[in-house]
């Protein structure tokens, strides 16, 4: 196991005890549970529906190369609203009360191509604990291509990250692909994992069979139903994780890597946080677009990112109601919300932010 020192936050304050209070309140008086609504599950229906009958019609119509590869990006656009909205509710175990329910919807990560149980200990257990905080929550680590944080080193290529981005975001659904393995025996030396023995090898055959059905359907399957070379069978393929990718990365980005960060005053991040854990993910994190009911539903209530951070556990059909409580609450206590008004504003602002932290200024 990782001997690493694990962030220290201070302890809860009366914000977060009153936070936490008004937002049980509101589920109490309105009699609502904190799981998905019939809108959401309808939701859930269209996105698969999409992903697979794209999928069905690439297949059996005989159609042009050209409408196929029409249809893979309709494929990539289902599977990133299908992480947003679906499984992402449903590996947070806030899809429905119903645990099984949960984890099969959870494993949809693992039929598109990636681990949910690696998704789990990066995203819930890291990104949602440790947000920002270099070298603990590992959506901020760009692997030495991207700078997302003051704290990483910088390196001669990063002055040109806010140009390659729009490149290299799409590589990410395929990078979790290949580093599943990896990242599976890095998560148990951490910790992070608790299986062993029989357990491991159960993991380790679960994570080869997904791997191979999701081959079988994306490549092998195709190769056997259409007459088109195994090369365009690959940039069919390579098309819906490209687009797939590149929207799940600019998401992320809009929520934790921007410039409305204050770092002329950062210091680096040594070990223990002057915030509560509650007032350092609203530091660390920003709305964005949160009128945009288009952009809501098919980011699955990721514009709605704060609130997602404090309550992780409750549907995203519930965050514009749980928006009022926590902007209200945190005025009360003096404390700033940050958001974007529009998806645009957010963007630009991540760019403007790539472009700085790739320069000298924040060397």
């Amino acid at each position: 196991m990782s001997n690493i020192v694990l962030p220290k936050f201070k302890s809860a304050t009366d914000f977060s005890r009153e936070l936490r209070t008004n937002v049980e309140m509101y589920f109490r008086e309105s009699k609502l549970s904190k799981f998905a609504t019939p809108s959401l599950k309808a939701k859930a229906v269209i996105l698969l529906t999409s992903f697979f009958g794209a999928y069905l019609a690439i297949l059996f119509l005989g159609l042009t190369i050209w409408s196929v590869l029409i249809l893979c990006v309709i494929m990539g656009l289902a599977k990133a609203g299908i992480g947003m909205g679906l499984m992402h509710d449903a590996n947070h175990g806030s899809f429905s009360k119903n645990k099984t329910v949960n984890k099969i919807f959870g494993h949809t990560a693992d039929i598109l191509g990636v681990s949910s149980s690696n998704w789990i200990n990066q995203h819930n257990r890291l990104h949602h604990t440790y947000t920002n905080i270099y070298e603990h929550d590992e959506d901020v680590h760009g692997k030495g291509l991207f700078r997302f944080t003051q704290d990483a080193p910088r390196n001669k290529i990063h002055k040109f990250q806010h140009i390659y981005w729009a490149v290299f975001y799409g590589f990410l659904t395929l990078g979790w692909f290949f580093a599943d393995f990896t990242k599976y025996n890095e998560y148990r030396r951490k910790g992070l994992n608790k299986a062993k023995g029989a357990q491991v090898f159960k993991e380790y055959g679960e994570m080869v069979f997904f791997k191979l059905v999701f081959i079988t359907y994306m490549i092998v399957i195709p190769m056997i139903f259409l007459d088109f070379a195994f090369w365009q069978i690959l940039i069919g393929a390579f098309v819906v994780e490209f687009v797939a990718g590149w929207i799940l990365a600019v998401i992320f980005s809009l929520a934790h890597v921007v410039d409305k960060f204050d770092l002329s005053n950062h210091d680096k991040f040594d070990g223990s946080s002057e915030d509560e854990w509650t007032v350092h993910q609203i530091h660390n994190t920003f709305d964005f677009g949160v009128k945009n009911k288009a952009l809501t539903w098919y980011c699955g209530g990721l514009n709605y990112q704060v609130i997602h951070h404090l309550f992780p556990n409750v549907s995203h059909a519930h965050y514009p109601k749980l928006y009022d409580i926590v902007k209200e609450t945190a005025s009360k206590h003096g404390i700033n919300y940050q958001e974007f008004t529009t998806f645009r504003e957010a963007f630009i602002s991540h760019i403007v932010f790539l472009k700085k932290l790739g320069g000298t200024q924040y060397a």
